[in-house]
C-alpha cells in the first residue's frame, strides 16, 4: 500500500481498497480495468489473464 495514501496497489484478478474483491465476471488484469473481449463464450473471462472460458468447440485467447 501507499505509505501516504494508504491506498492498495492489488495484483491482477482483485480490486478494492483492501483488494479484498474479486474482478466481476466481464473484467480482468490490474484493478479489473481491463474488459473480457471473448467471442464465442459466456462472455467471462479468467480475472488475472483475461483468457475467455469458451463454449465447446472454440479455443484460443478470445475463443476466435
Amino acid at each position: 500500500c501507499d505509505h501516504v495514501t494508504g491506498e492498495c496497489t492489488c495484483p491482477p484478478g482483485w480490486t478494492g481498497h483492501d483488494c479484498k474483491h474479486p474482478c466481476d465476471s466481464d473484467h480482468w488484469g490490474q484493478g479489473c480495468e481491463n474488459p473480457c473481449v471473448c467471442n464465442n463464450s459466456d462472455g467471462s473471462c479468467d480475472p488475472v489473464t483475461g483468457s475467455c472460458s469458451c463454449e465447446p468447440g472454440y479455443t484460443g485467447k478470445h475463443c476466435e
